[in-house]
């Protein structure tokens, strides 16, 4: 296999790993008695150390081994994973989830940064990029099934679709180590900076590019929780984890369609801002229709106008990433470490606000996400006129 197509399998096989304790985790925490509003604590301590660490490990991949990197912090992703099913006391439940998201903060900034500076790639790093970005989000949908499929073997023991997962993200590890080449270019600094020093990378962001990193946030807050909490919100009304994974398969091969045939055409024709409006907007709309009406028919919008969300989503989420590997203000690493960060720091704010407008609004709280995303998209447009020209 070339080289492109190795990068974008482990990508598919990272999202795999990473997803097969999502459909299974509503049903895990209830075996455990907590409530909604610590769900969303127990989320967020993930991505509060994915917020953290993300710059952190993308500088370092730019001054170390970018491989070793990858590989240790996917292992050590996966170990966090085994001892989330393990322990059963909330607080050490909490300390994993930290540790699994200040992990797996160094997996995919790291392998974006690879493709955005190894010059293997200079005549494909639209596709490359589009392409791990979407394999991530189909690898994912494939998890989210598989842990369906195993939960329904384990009702009541969901445990063990943790422990599943620990094992499948070890093999994902060797995978990569035996197969997948990432060449160490540790040209851009001979030191290793101290962290008061990468955190100083910072001062030389531009306004707009600040500007765009906050709604990059503001999105992932909407995102992120009509991710979670649609799970949440099915599993409620009585649907099974089998439900939500066939549902995430569905919409995984629909933004592998997407980031495959169209993103990489709307990128080359279309300028990036432009297309990041439009798609926001499409998001906006159908997430609205579909909880907006007669939610006996729920099962229906999913499958129909959720499911326009997604291609939403599926063109935003790729056009953001290639749109920031235009920026040279900082290296590589950092800036898809600061992506990172933005979409982690979106993910750490929205379950600790989605908990409680979960447990206070119920349906409700998916209007307010909704209005969210229109709300960035008026951002957006704040953000060409700010940047003044386009960077495509």
């Amino acid at each position: 296999m070339s080289k492109q197509v190795l990068i974008i399998l482990f990508s598919g096989l990272v999202g795999l790993a990473m997803n097969i304790a999502h459909p299974a985790t509503p049903a895990y925490l209830r075996t455990l008695s907590i409530s909604a509003d610590m769900f969303g604590i127990i989320f967020a301590s993930m991505n509060l150390g994915n917020f953290l660490m993300a710059p952190v490990w993308g500088n370092l991949g730019d001054i170390k081994n970018r491989k070793y990197i990858i590989a240790t912090t996917l292992f050590f992703y996966g170990v966090s994973q085994f001892f989330f099913g393990y322990f059963s006391n909330i607080y050490l439940i909490i300390l994993v989830r930290f540790a699994a998201g200040f992990f797996a903060a160094g997996v995919i900034s790291n392998g974006l940064a690879h493709i955005s500076e190894d010059p293997y790639y200079e005549t494909i790093r639209k596709r490359t990029i589009s392409s791990f970005v979407s394999f991530f989000a189909i690898g994912g949908a494939a998890g989210y099934y598989l842990g369906g499929w195993v939960g329904t073997y384990f009702v009541g023991q969901e445990s063990y679709v943790l422990f599943t997962q620990a094992i499948v993200t070890m093999l994902v590890v060797v995978f990569f180590l035996i197969f997948v080449d990432v060449p160490n270019f540790n040209h851009q600094n001979k030191a290793r900076p101290s962290f008061i020093n990468q955190i100083k990378q910072f001062k030389t962001l531009s306004k707009p590019l600040m500007l765009l990193i906050l709604i990059a946030v503001i999105i992932s807050i909407a995102h992120t929780n009509f991710s979670k909490y649609l799970d949440l919100y099915i599993n409620d009304l009585g649907y099974s984890s089998k439900d939500i994974g066939q549902l995430v398969a569905v919409t995984g091969l629909l933004t592998l369609v997407i980031n495959w045939f169209v993103v990489p055409k709307m990128i080359k024709h279309v300028k990036a801002t432009t297309t990041l409006i439009s798609a926001v907007i499409i998001s906006a709309v159908f997430s609205f229709l579909t909880f907006y009406l007669d939610q006996t028919h729920i099962y229906f919008y999913v499958y129909t106008f959720y499911l326009m969300y997604i291609v939403g989503k599926a063109i935003y989420e790729p056009t953001l990433t290639y749109h920031l590997s235009n920026f040279d203000e900082v290296s590589p690493g950092m800036i898809m470490g600061i992506r990172q960060s933005a979409i982690s720091l979106g993910a750490v704010i929205g379950p600790l606000l989605g908990g409680y407008l979960y447990k206070d609004l119920g349906v409700g709280m998916f209007y307010i996400l909704s209005l969210i995303l229109v709300v960035s998209a008026g951002l957006l447009l704040y953000y060409t006129k700010l940047r003044g020209e386009y960077v495509d």
